[in-house]
């Protein structure tokens, strides 16, 4: 894969995830394509199963990375974001189980239906981002798979709330019908600004700032780290805002100064074996 091509996927996911392209600064020039195809392939995986309207489409795409990915450990792929994770021999050597767990998951969140409480849809989201924090540790093999894979969950499920209109604009809804039944609220509810909707989402930006902040930070990767520290400054403000969705929609593009220092840090920590 050129070094271009792979410019390409990094520019197309860069601006919904600026952590991506800094997170690169930090990774050494032989683990930098690495990092960013597999970052890159999660993005296109995700989008497939949570952001595709027309479902004979997303589940084309879902089923054509199944194949993809099966092929994967035996050099056969052919998607340029799979060729780089091929040329990588502990990649290559996670075996098909830990790919197929990936796609298998990401259609398990296309067909399932409202989560009853956080912890179900936090669970869904960790069946998603475990495979990918164990191809990562393939890659980064001082990481916390399991400190990543709840990172990765968190963050995550702050991703999906913040496009919230997006959600209501297809079949999805990234809060907790728990959530909704405290604050009085339907889905259909959920799509105007207004008292209880804007209470429900203090509330859950509250919870997630708290899951964040809480979660253990110590091996977790440039990018992994950057990503919770961003999404715990975010999912703050949200909480104590008057329109948190608003609030937390704001500048998406932008990370703030201190994102390169936990992105640093946590590359030092790594590279120190702490």
């Amino acid at each position: 894969m050129t070094v271009e091509a792979l410019s390409s996927f990094e520019a197309k996911w860069a601006l919904a995830h600026p952590e991506l392209p800094l997170a690169l600064r930090f990774a050494s020039a032989s683990q930098r394509p690495l990092i960013s195809a597999l970052a890159c392939l999660g993005h296109e995986i995700a989008h497939a199963a949570l952001r595709i309207d027309e479902p004979e489409v997303a589940s084309t795409k879902l089923h054509w990375w199944s194949e993809e990915l099966a092929a994967l450990p035996a050099g056969g792929s052919r998607h340029p974001l799979t060729g780089v994770l091929a040329g990588h021999a502990p990649t290559r050597s996670l075996g098909a189980g830990t790919w197929s767990a990936l796609v298998e998951a990401a259609m398990a969140l296309r067909e399932a239906g409202p989560a009853s409480t956080l912890e179900e849809l936090l669970a869904r989201y960790r069946a998603f981002d475990l495979p990918l924090a164990r191809a990562e540790a393939a890659i980064l093999e001082r990481i916390d798979i399991d400190a990543t894979a709840q990172a990765m969950s968190l963050s995550r499920a702050l991703h999906e709330t913040i496009r919230l209109r997006e959600a209501l604009a297809g079949s999805g809804l990234p809060l907790p019908l728990d959530l909704l039944a405290r604050h009085g609220l339907s889905r259909a509810e959920l799509g105007r600004t207004h008292a209880e909707r804007d209470a429900a989402l203090r509330e859950h930006f509250g919870v997630l700032a708290s899951a964040l902040d809480a979660s253990d930070h110590r091996r977790l990767s440039a990018l992994t780290a950057i990503t919770v520290h961003v999404g715990g400054r975010r999912a703050r403000r949200a909480a104590r805002a008057r329109d948190p969705l608003s609030m937390v929609a704001r500048d998406l593009d932008r990370l703030p100064l201190s994102s390169a220092w936990a992105g640093w840090r946590a590359a030092r920590r790594l590279q120190a074996g702490a």
